[in-house]
């Protein structure tokens, strides 16, 4: 069983992840569903990325021992902390948005490591 603080430490960051990209999709709802739809689809895909690890992290609290449920939990956390890491790196390259993809970067990490924790440690 993970540790309380480490749960809810978890639900915190996918909760933040998730507004952040429903922020981005807010502010610039007009200009990224006409003009880029792929950048659009991939901002969506994130939300729901980010969405469903708050869905399972949560879970987590209600069934504790559901293997499969921590499972998809570490999973998911392990896509969406490679996914903004990915995401970090190439606005960094392309010098864009830098405040929030740093933000972005380190919620993509803490989501990460806490997946690769919870993977390994079995």
């Amino acid at each position: 069983m993970v540790p309380e603080s480490r749960e809810r430490l978890l639900t915190i960051v996918a909760a933040a992840g998730a507004l952040d990209v429903a922020s981005f999709l807010a502010t610039r709802r007009q200009e990224i569903f006409r003009a880029s739809t792929g950048r659009a689809a991939g901002s969506v895909a994130g939300l729901l990325l980010w969405s469903s690890l708050a869905g399972t992290s949560l879970g987590e609290r209600v069934r504790p021992n559901d293997r499969a449920l921590r499972s998809s939990t570490s999973l998911l956390a392990v896509i969406c902390g490679l996914g903004n890491l990915a995401l970090m790196g190439v606005h960094l390259k392309v010098r864009k948005g830098q405040r929030r993809a740093l933000l972005g970067g380190v919620l993509g990490l803490a989501a990460l490591s806490s997946g690769l924790r919870r993977l390994f440690r079995a």
